[in-house]
């Protein structure tokens, strides 16, 4: 089909389309998201070739596997076994439980290799502790989805956008944790500040049932053999995410396997895990994957990467600037993943200079971007809909409330730590 308008202006009139329903709330993530990759079909934007070629395999197989596998964990006990350690170390105390949620879920990011694992573990692990002291977890839940999306920047296999970077220019595990933990381990301070500041009502109403729970961890594990097999795979697959790439295992193929293997070990044991996949979130984030796939097809990022490039090379301190700040607002609304390599070929364009201090910027700004709005990342989506499974809604709007007042507190602050670290 042919139009007299600009297919970049209808691909975009789209995506805002859908994003607006979703984020006021006027239509369900689903529903929305394939009505608007079904228009761009209609349209002639986008031919089902096209479209599925933007249906990424390995994120559609990582989203699969890693619901499998917490599935499992669940039913195992594994969750209410850790969360009951967690709680227990601080006697219960609802502040000190969201300090320790959130520096666990930045940990784990670090070294995970998929923000969506740590994410949706963590968020289990709150969700099974809270209904035993009888709080709301949606305060921990926001904090853990936070602290996961600002830990993606600090180390070379904590998110796609670290890894499509250090990948582009060769760097090293201990190149980018040398360049990136100290703005990952203020922004995480600034977030903890914020969180015990943003719920401070809730943490301090808050009177758990209990100061220590009643509860022996050994006691939550419904078959020790499978416990013990299910954790070893678990680890297994985090191992499997950082050595994955080195044997050309991709992080979707270690989750389908370690999910294969689960499977078919655990049986009847484990009951329906497979009916029990959250199949309208992975529907909604194909979807998504077309919606912003038209925006990458019909050039759209890249004209974006292309009119920051004259700011980018002015002078070092507007450099980093501009690059966080467009990578923070762009990721906060569209998939960082083909914004970040529409940014590394403008980089690569311009030589040394983007191979030099542009890049970090790039990296803090995607990761960060990730807090932005509920349909920031995939890690946001998929525990916003598991909570909402467990009865826990959690209202788009709200989220981008919240999540745009630390996206704006975080950017600033590591805006400063970059041009700190990169004067010297």
């Amino acid at each position: 089909m042919v139009f007299a308008i600009d297919p970049r202006l209808v691909a975009t009139g789209v995506f805002v389309a859908v994003y607006a329903l979703i984020l006021l709330g006027l239509r369900e993530l689903t529903a929305a998201s394939l009505a608007g990759a079904a228009i761009l079909l209609l349209l002639g934007i986008l031919t089902p070739e096209q479209a599925w070629a933007h249906v990424d395999f390995d994120v559609i197989a990582l989203l699969i596997g890693v619901m499998v596998v917490s599935r499992v964990l669940s039913h195992v006990g594994f969750f209410r076994w850790l969360g009951i350690h967690m709680a227990n170390l601080v006697r219960c105390d609802p502040p000190k439980m969201m300090v320790l949620f959130l520096g666990v879920s930045a940990l784990l990011t670090a070294f995970a290799g998929a923000t969506v694992v740590v994410a949706l573990m963590m968020s289990m692990v709150v969700m099974e502790l809270m209904d035993v002291l009888e709080l709301d977890p949606r305060p921990y839940i926001l904090g853990v989805i936070f602290a996961v999306n600002i830990a993606g920047m600090s180390t070379s296999v904590s998110s796609l956008p670290t890894i499509l970077v250090a990948s582009a220019w060769h760097l090293s595990f201990a190149d980018v944790a040398s360049m990136m933990w100290a703005p990952a381990i203020v922004d995480i301070l600034v977030l903890t500040a914020l969180m015990l500041f943003f719920s401070r009502r809730e943490l301090l109403k808050a009177r758990p049932a209990f100061t220590r729970i009643p509860i022996s961890p050994s006691e939550v594990i419904t078959d020790k053999k499978l416990f013990s097999f299910s954790f070893i795979m678990f680890v297994l697959m985090v191992v499997g995410f950082v050595a994955g790439p080195s044997i050309g295992l991709t992080p979707g193929a270690v989750a389908l396997i370690t999910a294969a293997i689960l499977l078919i070990v655990g049986g009847k044991r484990i009951g329906p895990v497979v009916k029990e996949v959250d199949w309208e979130t992975v529907l909604s984030i194909m979807g998504l994957l077309i919606i912003v796939g038209a925006l990458e097809e019909t050039g759209a990022i890249t004209s974006l990467a292309n009119f920051i490039a004259p700011g980018l090379s002015r002078d070092k301190a507007s450099g980093i600037t501009i690059m966080l700040w467009t990578s923070a607002l762009a990721s906060a609304v569209v998939d960082n993943v083909p914004f970040t390599m529409a940014m590394i070929s403008t980089l690569k364009a311009m030589g040394s200079l983007g191979a030099g201090y542009l890049r970090w910027a790039l990296v803090v700004g995607t990761c960060l971007g990730g807090n932005g709005t509920i349909i920031a990342s995939y890690a946001n989506l998929v525990v916003v809909s598991q909570a909402s499974e467990k009865g826990y809604e959690i209202d788009p709007r709200a989220f981008m409330k919240m999540g745009m007042c630390l996206l704006f507190a975080t950017a600033a602050v590591s805006d400063l730590v970059l041009l700190a670290e990169l004067a010297r």
